[in-house]
């Protein structure tokens, strides 16, 4: 049985490189202008290069336009793809990928990177991305996990120029996103699987070169929810939100505030200037040094916030297993999260009305504090504030803290350092049922805190039991830019050589396996008396080794099984399956599974491309497949004796969830 693999559809300028070597010289006359009645003709030839090129400029020419346009003629070649840094490849790289936004990434252009280069390299990575994930099942079934040295790309990936990171990043991105919607997904386990770990590595390498970048700034540049929205990218990569939606949504809170305020208050200085709305985004770019207003305005701003922020009841959510409510977005858009991201966007939309409040993060509470620091204050001491956002965002007076005999203003731990530390403290006892976030967490840690003794033990106790690839940014120091990481290693399956045989195995002989790839299996151990028979072990089959002839084995076949491990541990239920040798014995008989309900593995797919209803197993990859290339027809002639009711068998818990 044989399965389609899934074709990427052609975008109108996949043409572009498909062009006639020697192209009829009619296709210049096509842009002349003639009359037989005439004695001359004038034709595009004839017009200056600079109004050639801005015609070119015009949204209505595609790039196949310009490219079959620039082959007609050699002045036009010679005018359109010998101009360097010319507007017109800026006009239509922004033409194809959006309005640029420095934001997200920043198209560095030079004496070595012109806008035509720029948009030939991102088109040509737009495709070499995904031909690149369709060769990469085959390519690392060998390896417990992916090392990370081993991924393609990292010239771009690790390069200096932000743009060429970014083009990976969007090219996987978009690939993954076409991977999930399109409609024979649920034969593309392989394409899945492996999209989705080149989309984790690569968002990691993104946005930990910005997250670096963002902690390097002067911290009145450190903009608190743009640090909380990179934050939010790194554990959570298959959440695609840009920057600049995040900053739309607190814009918007901020500009219903001055609505509100506006229609109690026409006269409050908030309005003074009549572009007050621009000042109101202008100021969401950069920190306050102080209060714009007086104390009692200052407060009434507060008053109006927090009747917008917490206008919904139960605000604040407590759970301990939605990973939404840590991110920055998704708590703006559901109006609900954790205390400490509501203290994030109230201090957002506070320092966009012009109020510079403090937000303080202890491993005990999270708060918004504040005192006024109008500069023509005369208090010397003005009252300090506390904003109980757990609350409802009602204000009182601040008391000394019993412990610090300090006010909140007082307490130094609240820089973006400190704030990311206590937050990734929280998460990641939110996270321990969920090993990826987990992962990212300790990865963030240890970027943050490199020579903290508690989180290289934990990081070494994570990556003692479970099969995961260490932070692709902890590098030497000296070299941070290096294509190749520093002690990585490539970790093997166990009996490798025998899962993964050099000379394929065949069948034909006395003792051929009762299971072929593919198919599933579970270990019942057998019991006795009033003790009846269990399912200890339950997985699906990727390989077989037959055992020497003289073994006492009923069934002298090893099977290597993908299956859940059994460590005794409370989490390892949430483990990455692995594969384990098993085999009939005296007290333990293996028999053939027919309903696939237990095996959404993420990481079925670098073994088996889908599963088949109709043989009620698995379809292996070519590579393994190849390996064993009698199981497939094995697998064929065993399905024409199952009952029809499950071989029609459906459901959706058949798809992994990634």
């Amino acid at each position: 049985m044989t399965t389609n693999p899934l074709k990427r559809q052609r975008e109108p300028d996949d043409e572009i490189f498909i062009v006639p070597a020697y192209p009829s010289p009619k296709y210049a006359d096509i842009m002349t202008t003639s009359s037989a009645n005439t004695t001359t003709t004038t034709t595009i030839l004839d017009l200056p290069t600079e109004l050639i090129e801005y015609i070119c400029c015009c949204d209505s020419l595609k790039l196949i336009d310009i490219f079959n346009l620039a082959v007609s003629h050699s002045k036009l070649n010679n005018c359109l793809f010998h101009e360097r840094n010319s507007c017109l490849w800026k006009s239509k790289f922004i033409q194809k990928y959006g309005v640029l936004d420095n934001e997200e990434y920043e198209v560095i252009i030079d004496e070595q990177n012109t806008w035509k280069e720029e948009i030939i390299l991102r088109m040509s990575l737009d495709k070499a991305v995904p031909a690149e994930i369709i060769q990469m099942p085959c390519k690392y079934m060998k390896f417990k996990n992916v090392p990370y040295h081993l991924y393609p790309f990292s010239q771009y990936l690790n390069s200096t120029n932000e743009g060429h990171r970014y083009y990976i990043l969007s090219a996987i991105a978009a690939y993954y996103k076409q991977l999930q919607n399109n409609e024979c997904r649920n034969e593309n386990y392989d394409l899945l699987y492996m999209a989705h770990q080149f989309l984790i590595y690569s968002c990691q390498v993104y946005f930990g070169y910005k997250l670096s970048n963002f902690l390097s700034l002067p911290q009145a540049e450190q903009i608190v929810e743009r640090g909380f929205y990179l934050l939010g990218r790194w554990w959570c990569p298959t959440v695609n939100i840009p920057y600049r939606d995040i900053n739309k949504s607190l814009n918007n809170i901020a500009i219903d505030v001055c609505n509100r305020i506006r229609s109690a208050n026409p006269v409050h200085p908030l309005f003074e200037h009549e572009n007050y709305l621009e000042q109101v985004v202008e100021r969401g770019k950069f920190n306050l040094d102080n209060d714009l207003f007086d104390e009692t305005n200052t407060m009434f701003i507060l008053d109006n916030i927090r009747q917008i922020i917490f206008s919904k009841d139960q605000l604040v959510c407590y759970c301990n297993h939605d990973l939404n409510c840590f991110l920055l977005q998704q708590v703006i858009d559901r109006r609900k999260g954790s205390v400490f991201l509501l203290c994030v966007i109230f201090e957002s939309v506070a320092r966009r009305l012009g109020v510079k409040v403090r937000l303080t993060a202890t491993s005990v509470h999270n708060f918004v504090s504040w005192s006024s620091s109008w500069l023509e204050n005369k208090r010397t001491n003005p009252t300090c504030y506390l904003v109980d956002i757990a609350g409802g965002g009602v204000m009182r007076k601040a008391t000394v803290c019993p412990v610090s005999r300090k006010l909140p203003e007082q307490y130094i731990g609240n820089s973006i350092l400190d704030l990311f530390w206590t937050f990734s403290k929280t998460v990641e006892q939110l996270t321990i049922e969920n090993m990826a976030t987990y992962k990212y967490v300790l990865d963030f840690q240890k970027i943050l805190k490199p020579d903290d003794s508690e989180v290289e033990f934990k990081c070494q106790k994570f990556h003692q039991y479970y099969d995961y690839c260490r932070c692709p940014l902890l590098r030497n120091p000296s070299n941070p830019y290096a294509p190749n990481h520093v002690n990585e290693k490539n970790i093997m399956y166990t009996d490798w050589e025998e899962i993964f045989p050099l000379v394929p195995k065949t069948r034909g002989e006395i003792h051929d396996p009762k299971y072929s790839i593919g198919m599933m299996i579970d270990t019942i151990t057998m019991g006795n008396g009033s003790c009846s028979s269990i399912v200890t072990k339950r997985g699906v089959v990727v390989g077989w080794t037959r055992v020497p002839s003289n073994n006492p084995l009923p069934n002298p076949t090893i099977y290597h099984v993908l299956i859940r491990p059994d460590h005794y541990f409370s989490t390892a239920k949430y483990q990455n399956p692995v594969i384990k040798a098993i085999w009939e014995g005296r007290y333990e008989k293996l028999q053939r599974q027919l309903k696939p309900y237990d095996y959404s593995f993420k990481n079925i797919g670098k073994f088996f491309t889908h599963y088949s209803h109709e043989l009620c197993a698995f379809v292996p990859i070519r590579d393994l497949a190849q390996l064993y290339p009698d199981d497939l027809s094995y697998t064929i002639s065993k399905s024409k004796n199952i009952d029809c009711k499950v071989k029609q068998f459906k459901g959706p818990h058949v798809v992994p969830k990634y």
